[in-house]
């Protein structure tokens, strides 16, 4: 396949293409006194030695009478070579860090070709600090698209599990991998999911982030309906049970759909121990999910509207602490929160290294400095600092916890307990109605499937490990 224009007129186009790239380079070969071949790459998205190594020492060194219809497949020792349609193609392929050679064709205008030599440096394979586990896998997902694919294909392997590519973003021209198992796959899913990725019309894709607002089924939603993980197991276990995993280039974070509320309370390290003890932990998870949400709010009914509730030895621990202080119990609980909200952010932000003792030792000193300045009591001390714990127990609910805790202690000062049934009926009404793909958000516990139990909140022998997810199916 030749274009219209010669060898020459493309490289000039391609000059004024890439005016002012200092990186782009332009290298012309003579082979015969009227036969040249020409190659164009980045030099920084290319690797150079391969480049040299297998493109231009061959065709430089060939004896062979160079025929433009085999001469390339028998010179060039790339490992890929394909033939380039048109002159627009060829400049995406340079810019994807692949080498473009091509010559004047023996009818008229010119053939093109390119080998895939882009560069593999960047960061290497190692644990995510997001998902840290005492046993199980270490590796974490990169930045590169392809490399992070080959991690599921190390797990997965079988011609089974299939990989769809899509180019998002005007300018960036982003690589997107759709990565699923044939016939374990919701092919209605997957239909869905190809429709809102080809919708997408930004500028630039930089992160899976901007992706996932763009998946959702909601426009602005408060609990997620898109997964993400950085480990390649976990992605793993999701595509054996029917999930689809949504792979882009340059970001380590790996989105799946559908993505179910009961995936919260689970963990990949669940599977590595006794049946007996992951169960227990899942419910400890439901567990601090409730506490994260409600028990500020709890707090402040008990106090203001309901002491009777309380026994009366500790109510007068209570009252005993709180003697003095010149705040409501709604202001000073709100202030401890917000606190808190303060150092959390302060240790997300700072280097690792200083994070961490930020976190610690201004935790400490702030809880013990407003206790001695009469700002805040023992006990909301306790209250807040047991709240924000228990919302580090489901990482992907953690954002929206925060707010959910807010509407949640208005409520509370306004009508009491009234309020606080009214929030909990709001939010199960909420999370009823909401669908992740086609797919009941609360299931298997709404609606109810007795099956899903096996591997919802419960962890039972065995049975717990055969993959093919019970949730997913219709």
């Amino acid at each position: 396949m030749s274009i219209q224009l010669n060898s020459t007129q493309l490289e000039e186009f391609l000059k004024i293409t890439f005016t002012d790239c200092a990186d782009l380079t332009m290298r012309k070969m003579i082979i015969t006194e009227d036969k040249s071949i020409y190659a164009a790459y980045i030099g920084n998205l290319s690797d150079r030695t391969y480049i040299t190594d297998s493109i231009l020492k061959p065709l430089i060194a060939s004896k062979i009478p160079f025929q433009v219809e085999t001469s390339f497949l028998q010179m060039v020792s790339s490992s890929t070579l394909e033939e380039v349609a048109d002159q627009d193609q060829a400049i995406s392929k340079i810019l994807a860090g692949n080498a473009v050679i091509f010559t004047d064709s023996p009818n008229s205008g010119c053939v093109i070709y390119t080998a895939t030599t882009k560069s593999s440096t960047g960061r290497s394979i190692n644990e995510p600090d997001s998902e840290v586990v005492v046993r199980g896998p270490r590796e974490g997902f990169i930045e590169s698209a392809d490399l992070n694919v080959a991690l599921l294909r190390k797990r997965i392997k079988t011609p089974d599990l299939k990989v769809k590519k899509i180019c998002l973003g005007q300018h960036t021209k982003t690589d997107i991998s759709i990565v699923y198992l044939k016939n374990v796959a919701d092919e209605n899913v997957l239909a869905t999911l190809m429709t809102k990725l080809q919708s997408i019309k930004l500028p630039g894709i930089i992160d899976s982030g901007y992706i996932e607002h763009y998946i959702e089924e909601t426009t602005h939603p408060l609990f997620s309906a898109v997964g993400n993980s950085e480990k390649p197991d976990k992605i793993a276990a999701k595509i054996l049970e029917g999930r689809i995993a949504i792979v882009c280039d340059g970001s380590p974070v790996v989105l799946t759909v559908p993505y179910l509320f009961v995936e919260s309370i689970q963990s990949a390290e669940d599977y590595l121990k006794t049946p007996y003890y992951a169960t227990f932990i899942r419910f400890l998870r439901l567990s601090g999910m409730f506490l994260s949400f409600y028990l500020p709010a709890i707090y402040i009914t008990l106090l203001e509207h309901h002491k009777g509730a309380i026994p009366f030895e500790l109510y007068l621990t209570i009252a005993k602490a709180r003697k003095a202080m010149p705040f409501s119990v709604f202001t000073e609980i709100i202030t401890v929160l917000l606190i808190f909200e303060l150092i959390r952010e302060v240790g997300l932000r700072m280097p690792k290294a200083i994070g961490d003792a930020v976190s610690i030792v201004g935790g400490i000193i702030l809880g013990d400095a407003a206790i001695k300045a009469g700002i805040a009591s023992a006990p909301v001390i306790m209250v807040g600092s047991l709240t924000v714990i228990s919302s580090f127990m489901n990482p992907p609910f953690m954002n929206s916890t925060v707010l959910i805790r807010l509407f949640n202690i208005v409520l509370a000062k306004l009508f009491g307990i009234v309020g606080i049934i009214f929030a909990i009926l709001f939010l199960l009404v909420f999370l009823c109605q909401k669908t992740s793909y086609g797919m009941p958000y609360l299931s298997p516990f709404a609606p109810v499937k007795p099956e899903g139990f096996v591997d919802g909140l419960l962890m039972i022998p065995k049975n717990a490990l055969q993959h093919e997810s019970t949730e997913l199916k219709k």
